[in-house]
């Protein structure tokens, strides 16, 4: 683990270690463990703390020592291909000021940007902005927006999706045959994270 890289990435984002808990909906001594190496630096981390300090999981990945550049570079894709990433507001950001007029400042609510179009018939663009409960994970209803990890537990890869639940499955709301996958949530391989609880258009 690269701490001295890590501290000097966030002093020169301007990022703390708060911040970067907050975008998963944790506490920040989470972000000391994994800088101290007392903790994992998983991908879902890496994502994290990729999008806090503006560069690539793969270069997370591999300053962490969580893997070898070579395969830190097969592992990052997985993260790439995500349909949405938490977001991180600066303060005084008028995206921050609608997030916590909405609730972001309850535990376990996270600011989220979509990245493509996989619910864009249910009026969900990229570069809209959401607010996702994840205390809520494991009580979604029938039709709620939600957003789920698939795994690959060969490549150790993960991708993130934003689609509407239909117990047991997730299904997209786009006209994208690339979208059309139905994904079966098993706890295992298709686990929810959060459900959509806001959204709007910056």
């Amino acid at each position: 683990m690269d701490d001295k890289w890590f501290r000097a990435q966030q002093k020169k984002a301007g990022i703390t270690a708060d911040q970067i808990a907050a975008t998963l909906g944790r506490d920040r001594s989470v972000v000391s463990k994994i800088l101290h190496g007392h903790q994992r630096m998983t991908l879902e981390w890496a994502q994290a703390f990729a999008d806090a300090l503006g560069t690539d999981v793969a270069t997370i990945l591999e300053k962490a020592g969580a893997a070898r550049p070579a395969t830190a570079r097969q592992l990052a894709p997985g993260f790439a291909e995500s349909d949405a990433a938490p977001f991180l507001a600066r303060e005084g950001d008028p995206t921050a000021q609608i997030a916590h007029a909405l609730g972001a400042s309850r535990p376990g609510i996270d600011l989220w940007q979509i990245r493509n179009r996989a619910m864009a018939l249910g009026g969900l663009l990229a570069g809209d902005m959401m607010l996702v409960d994840t205390h809520a994970s494991e009580r979604c209803a029938p039709g709620d927006t939600v957003i789920a990890q698939v795994y690959n537990h060969a490549t150790a890869s993960a991708i993130t999706l934003i689609r509407r639940y239909e117990p047991p499955v997730l299904v997209a709301a786009s006209c994208d045959p690339a979208d059309q996958r139905v994904h079966i949530v098993d706890g295992a391989n298709v686990v929810i994270r959060g459900k959509v609880i806001a959204s709007w258009r910056v």
